[in-house]
């Protein structure tokens, strides 16, 4: 009883004294039942349309609390980094680096006295180590077994697939950038892609670092002037007679545009693949686009902004971070539970682990549309793709990156009459007193001075939050920060006075 009445009295008081519209009102002893009843109806409308709002802001601010904006789109090119460029040749192995190492290694293999021709053509079968293909004749083909036991190592495989691929000293005939002409050799390295080994330009990823970045060998170029006189420009000779293992059934390159520090991988995202045939001038237009993120991005687990920072799962990758590097890293680890070996092409730490060989190859081809496909991330309904959950990568710890750069290009090709270039659209001199029937000309190049930058941010920030939620709860009911010390201030310390008061009279 003690209790009850100093409750009901301080309730009393704090309806005559409440600075919230419509409590004294409801409560007033003098106005009618129908007046209180109007102001209750009104109090409960406005309470639940506080309520609904409270719900709404709280989803927005914490269940989808991200937004990308454009920043500026005239960010120039100059603080973007151009991208790295692959050249594979669509022939894999060359006839004339196949014929020398046949010499090398026939004495190994002919132990029958089989001809140099059958070496020469089992040889040829290394192709497949790229693309999967298996033949039930490598099965017990009787040169497998003295190949594989003529290795010191399956590490060797490596070494032998870039001796064996097309010569990028042979393939680059003349390089420009940044309008000046330049030695291929300077500018172009020979690197492993998903392709085997090709020609790339501005890769500065560490060696045999894929799935686990450590460090980089350079800084990105940048293309400090807009135009196509200031990008790539590459005049490729295909070598069309020095196919022995093609890719496709024609004759040319493939160009894969991709981030200077991930792996060119197009199953890993933001690769762009283009192609490019003898007697064709191909110009790739590029428009860059660059995010980056605020720190209170950072704020946020990863479970809610579904992304990861380049510095973030530090254990496993360093300060390198990628989705590309992730991606990479859950193919190796596959492969190695499923075929035991890696391929050659991948260029990971093996750590004492073996590259693939033909003894691995009906196991790859088993498993190829797996390897190379990725099951959607974050998808968890797998009515009508049970099949796709199967026979794809699931790697449910990659995330996207918070940071990046994103290319997008204008495809312009052009078929050429043998030796007649357009010599106008190309820098000068780059195809005097060269024959240029039956090669390619590539021309990769920034089109404006400016890109767009992007910025990954909070909807609203904490100051917003409250300050939405004060200005729509003061329209709907007089709601301030006030009344909350105010509703502490009666139903604590008069509540707590008055039973004080009661024991001590």
């Amino acid at each position: 009883m003690i209790l009850r009445g100093a409750f009901l009295e301080t309730f009393r008081e704090y309806v005559d004294n409440s600075s919230i519209s419509g409590v004294k009102q409801m409560w007033e002893p003098k106005s009618g039942v129908k007046q209180r009843l109007t102001w209750a109806v009104i109090f409960v409308i406005m309470t639940a349309a506080m309520v609904y709002f409270l719900h709404t802001v709280w989803y927005d601010s914490l269940g989808k609390p991200l937004v990308v904006t454009m920043d500026s789109s005239t960010y120039p090119i100059s603080k973007i980094d151009f991208p790295a460029v692959a050249i594979c040749n669509i022939n894999r192995i060359s006839t004339r680096a196949l014929i020398n190492y046949t010499k090398l290694i026939y004495p190994l293999l002919a132990k029958q006295n089989e001809s140099f021709a059958e070496v020469l053509a089992f040889c040829s079968q290394l192709g497949r180590l790229i693309d999967y293909t298996y033949n039930t004749t490598l099965r017990n083909h009787p040169f497998v077994d003295a190949f594989n036991s003529q290795l010191n190592n399956t590490k060797e495989l490596v070494t032998i697939m870039k001796m064996l691929a097309p010569s990028c000293d042979d393939m680059l005939m003349k390089c420009y950038w940044g309008g000046k002409q330049q030695k291929c050799k300077n500018i172009f390295s020979v690197r492993r892609t998903i392709h085997g080994h090709c020609c790339v330009f501005n890769y500065i990823l560490d060696y045999d670092s894929a799935d686990r970045p450590d460090r980089t060998l350079d800084t990105a170029k940048q293309q400090r002037r807009a135009g196509k006189y200031f990008g790539l420009h590459v005049l490729l000779d295909s070598m069309a007679d020095d196919y022995s293992y093609n890719l496709y059934s024609r004759k040319g390159f493939e160009i894969l545009i991709f981030d200077p520090t991930h792996y060119p991988d197009p199953n890993g995202g933001r690769v762009i693949q283009r192609t490019v045939q003898p007697d064709q001038e191909v110009f790739i237009k590029i428009v860059s686009t660059k995010q980056i993120a605020t720190k209170e991005v950072r704020k946020y687990p990863e479970r809610t902004r579904q992304c990861l920072f380049h510095n973030e799962k530090r254990e496993q990758f360093r300060k390198m971070y990628s989705y590309s590097a992730c991606v990479v890293n859950c193919r190796v680890r596959t492969i190695q539970s499923l075929c035991k070996c890696t391929p050659f092409y991948l260029p990971v730490s093996l750590k004492g682990g073996r590259v693939c060989t033909f003894d691995n190859l009906q196991c790859l081809n088993k498993y190829k549309e797996k390897l190379f496909y990725l099951y959607p991330m974050g998808e968890t309904n797998f009515d009508g793709l049970e099949i796709e959950a199967v026979d794809s990568l699931n790697c449910p710890e990659c995330l996207p990156d918070c940071e990046h750069t994103q290319h997008f290009t204008e495809y312009i090709k052009f078929q050429t009459k043998p030796n007649s270039f357009k010599d106008k659209l190309l820098p000068k001199n780059v195809i005097r007193d060269v024959n240029t029937t039956g090669k390619c000309m590539i021309s990769i190049y920034q089109s404006t001075h400016y890109g767009v930058l992007n910025r990954l941010d909070v909807v609203s920030y904490w100051f917003e939050v409250v300050s939405n939620i004060g200005g729509f709860y003061g329209v709907l009911i007089g709601y301030s920060i006030i009344s909350i010390p105010e509703i502490c201030y009666f139903f604590i310390f008069r509540f707590s006075v008055r039973i004080y008061n009661f024991y001590a009279t």
